[in-house]
């Protein structure tokens, strides 16, 4: 019976094993090809550049993730540049404003994020599911649009650019918090309510922001954006290390995010 039982242990890690999932290191301009041949695919964006003081320790949890067996079955990749400041351009396939962060896919659209360095495995995994239980048909989809002659439109007002920037802005504090919420979930609600305050202070704009991010798709916006991009890094730079005093080169401690949280009531 020993023997049996052996057996029947030695089958189950097997299966376990041949369900993990290898975390494949692809180039950015793979990645759209990559997650519209598979079903469920988690993308791991970040950097082994060390000024990317949140990314350190964020691959080795991802890892451990995609050895574990799951259902539905799920494809994990990575994609990373040096230095994480030089965020490649992804397209329309998704937004991204910071490192580390994951994303889940299916069949090529995009559920929704997993932001900030996973805390742990379970914890990771617990978001994964949230996010494919979250009916697709919930969230904006986004689709290439029809091959035509582009139109012309005019330039992005400096109302427009400063809609533009209120988005970019929150989904940059979203990634800070939501990895300071999953790093201290103690404090995790105090957070996400200073998120909450920020952003419900400005939903107008970061609306307006919203529809100009999907509806203005020509060239010449293409590029006022991802200037938009650089200069809000910039910017969110300067308030992180000059305003609050905090260094870029470590993870954050709880009283550094802390010290976010309790900012953002001055954060423009």
């Amino acid at each position: 019976m020993m023997q049996i039982r052996w057996g029947w242990m030695a089958l189950m890690c097997a299966a376990a094993q041949a369900a993990a999932a290898p975390v494949e290191e692809l180039k950015p301009d793979q990645l759209a090809a990559y997650v519209a041949g598979h079903e469920y695919v988690v993308v791991q964006l970040t950097s082994p550049d060390p000024g990317c003081g949140y990314c350190k320790g964020a691959d080795k949890i991802f890892d451990q993730a995609a050895a574990a067996p799951h259902r539905p079955a799920l494809a994990y990749v990575r994609v990373q540049w040096s230095p994480w400041r030089q965020i490649p351009d992804f397209g329309k396939l998704m937004p991204v404003y910071g490192v580390p962060m994951q994303y889940v896919f299916n069949k090529g659209k995009l559920l929704g994020d997993v932001s900030g360095r996973p805390a742990g495995v379970q914890a990771f995994l617990a978001k994964v599911d949230e996010v494919i239980a979250d009916p697709p048909a919930n969230r904006v989809a986004v689709e290439p649009a029809a091959a035509a002659p582009e139109t012309p439109s005019a330039p992005l007002s400096a109302a427009e650019q400063g809609a533009l920037r209120q988005m970019i802005r929150r989904d940059a504090l979203k990634l800070v918090t939501g990895m300071c919420a999953s790093r201290y979930t103690e404090h995790a609600k105090t957070y996400q309510d200073a998120l909450q305050a920020w952003s419900g202070a400005r939903q107008a704009g970061l609306n307006q922001g919203a529809t100009l991010m999907l509806a203005r798709t020509s060239r010449a916006d293409a590029a006022v954006m991802s200037r938009l991009v650089d200069e809000e890094q910039k910017a969110m730079q300067a308030w992180h290390t000059g305003k609050l005093g905090l260094s870029m080169q470590e993870a954050p401690a709880m009283a550094d995010c802390d010290k976010i949280a309790a900012g953002l009531k001055d954060l423009p």
